[in-house]
């Protein structure tokens, strides 16, 4: 179905943009896990896009301590649901497309219903136990899964694709203990959101990842960008397992 006159007045600044497919983008759905800093960024992003469908998952609340780097909120909206707030603002921002909000705690059970129907997996999430579980998930059910990760100074992303390329266990695969909240300051989760929306669009118009086997750190402090390779692990307990059949883009 060609794109309407509102879609392609809407889109015209990035229609003319080199190797742009906004069909495709208006075909993609997207399982967005986390809707406050990271996650709110990344589907503001996707939303403004034009990603046809998004399905916003966070079982929190708006706090005040959120407002310094969730910008989706306001105080007006503490104490309310984020993943129904960010549905409302996003569906206001852009009519075109569909949104999906769960308030459901992520699980063990849950993450591949959740993830079930998408094309790729965006992870917005401060524990790393639950990225894992979304880790577990991108593998059973063959999906692209984009990593992002932010505390005090530094924040990361990579993607995974297994069996294509490592999964997040191969590099992280123990639980992580904080003493406390994650120290960080407002910017940082909109640099890494943001790039992590860059990745899932360049991927779901052209299905490269050209940041697979690698992790990619930004140091604020410094302005400096690194980038650290790694390769599956042999002994993974998520990836080393049978190789999945499920569908693959």
């Amino acid at each position: 179905m060609p794109l309407s006159k509102s879609e392609i007045e809407r889109y015209r600044r990035q229609l003319s943009v080199d190797s742009w497919d906004q069909e495709r983008l208006r075909s993609a759905r997207v399982l967005v896990v986390g809707a406050g800093g990271l996650g709110g960024i990344s589907a503001m992003y996707l939303a403004a896009a034009g990603v046809g469908h998004l399905r916003i998952c966070d079982n929190d609340r708006v706090e005040l301590s959120n407002l310094n780097r969730q910008i989706l909120f306001t105080v007006e909206d503490i104490g309310k649901p984020k993943a129904a707030l960010v549905a409302k603002r996003l569906s206001a921002q852009n009519p075109e497309i569909e949104i999906e909000a769960i308030s459901d705690k992520l699980t063990e059970t849950n993450a591949g219903e959740f993830s079930s129907g998408c094309d790729l997996i965006i992870d917005g999430l401060d524990s790393h136990a639950d990225r894992l579980k979304l880790n577990t998930a991108s593998f059973d059910l063959n999906l692209p899964y984009i990593y992002g990760a932010i505390d005090e100074w530094q924040g990361q992303l990579s993607f995974f694709h297994p069996p294509k390329t490592a999964c997040l266990a191969c590099l992280m695969p123990e639980e992580l203990h904080n003493p406390g909240p994650t120290p960080v300051f407002g910017a940082l989760p909109g640099v890494i959101g943001s790039l992590q929306a860059t990745l899932a669009l360049r991927y779901l118009m052209t299905g490269e990842d050209p940041v697979s086997n690698a992790l990619l750190i930004f140091r604020a402090d410094a302005i400096a960008f690194d980038t650290v390779t790694f390769e599956r692990r042999p002994g993974c307990g998520v990836c080393g397992k049978t190789v999945p059949s499920g569908p693959r883009r």
